[in-house]
């Protein structure tokens, strides 16, 4: 691929851009399909501060949402560094002063994500989160289940909706223990859950995808500490982590990724569940 760097860490096959990022935009099995989207030029957002091009793959962006920190362009060359089990991806400092490095390392049969964004202005900081997001194309079924300890009679749990979701969208089916979304249609919707974070999948093509975040910075999440999201846009879908605000100049999230064969949906489940699916 051009404007790449290709990378095998245990049974993953994984692109690297170097021109813009940090992201990676291919991941596959070595026997399976490239499972990440690849968006054209027209997937953008423009805004006061400039053009920002999501290209597809998997990016680092900062939270809360905020205009001119979330959407800095970043289309600047990133330096990447290959070893035997790992890979880093360093970007400069974006036209919001912000700094993003994700580091991807070999883990048994997973892969281990690694994210920080630090401040490089000396200018007053506002708190960041490290927000990781993975895109991938329509047609599949986005899984997040809703967990939360057994607390008794007191609530343990919370579906988050974003003001431009239907919750009676039929794209959406709910379960006990979770919901599903159809990956299909033009209109947004998006949804998260917390204040536990889960395990979500991504399943397509008989592969399935999967992410939990391991560690995080410890502050408040946003977005009403619905710490995992799924996302269905206008060509892609989405599965989202937070980690928590960090008033001080750095905030991290890590991810652990698995990919699966895997044909029938509860089978999904049961993986993305750990067994407690349905």
């Amino acid at each position: 691929m051009a404007d790449a760097s290709t990378v095998t860490l245990g049974d993953y096959q994984i692109e690297i851009a170097t021109q813009f990022g940090p992201r990676v935009i291919g991941l596959r099995r070595r026997v399976g399909p490239q499972i990440l989207a690849s968006l054209g030029p027209d997937a953008a957002i423009e805004h006061p501060g400039g053009m920002y091009r999501f290209h597809g793959g998997h990016r680092l962006w900062a939270a809360p949402e905020n205009a001119e920190v979330t959407y800095a362009n970043d289309d600047h060359p990133c330096q990447v560094d290959i070893d035997d089990d790992s890979a880093t991806i360093l970007a400069g400092s974006d036209s919001a002063g912000v700094r993003k490095e994700i580091t991807l390392r070999v883990d048994g049969d997973s892969l281990v994500v690694d994210h920080s964004i630090s401040w490089q202005t000396e200018s007053v900081h506002s708190a960041l989160a490290a927000w990781a997001i993975t895109q991938f194309p329509l047609g599949g079924v986005a899984l997040m289940p809703i967990g939360g300890v057994d607390t008794g009679s007191l609530p343990n749990r919370q579906l988050v909706y974003w003001p431009y979701t239907n919750p009676a969208d039929e794209r959406i089916h709910y379960i006990r223990d979770g919901v599903s979304v159809e990956a299909r249609g033009e209109h947004r919707l998006k949804l998260g859950v917390g204040p536990t974070r889960v395990r979500l999948g991504y399943l397509r093509e008989s592969w399935l995808f999967t992410k939990e975040v391991l560690s995080s910075s410890v502050g408040t999440v946003p977005d009403l500490g619905a710490g995992s999201q799924v996302y269905v846009g206008q060509g892609f879908c989405e599965l989202e982590s937070l980690g928590g605000l960090e008033e001080g100049l750095s905030a991290q999230v890590t991810e652990r990724w698995g990919l699966h064969p895997c044909a029938a949906l509860d089978d999904a489940w049961a993986i993305v569940t750990g067994g407690n699916g349905q």
